[in-house]
């Protein structure tokens, strides 16, 4: 018999273009080191982020930050950039 477990679901839940229009919504971010350093101090404490949305949005932007790819604030445009470099 399966347990649902909500916790380990909110783990693997992935964010979507919505979360990424509340994000960059928040500040005036200047680079994918702003918005990496904000998710990793605060991103748990706003509720309507999972921990899982957290945590995929840290590794993307980590990943686009590592790559040199161009930041841009226009969150459909980095939604896709961000899904692409995955």
């Amino acid at each position: 018999m399966k347990i649902h477990d909500p916790s380990s679901q909110a783990m693997q839940k992935d964010y979507e273009i919505s979360d990424l229009e509340r994000l960059m919504g928040k500040k005036d971010w200047k680079n994918y080191d702003d918005v990496i350093n904000w998710l990793k101090k605060e991103g748990d404490d706003d509720r309507r982020f999972t921990p899982g949305e957290v945590q995929h949005m840290i590794d993307d932007f980590s990943r686009a930050r590592d790559k040199k790819m161009d930041f841009v604030r226009d969150p459909e445009q980095l939604y896709q950039k961000l899904k692409k470099g995955r």
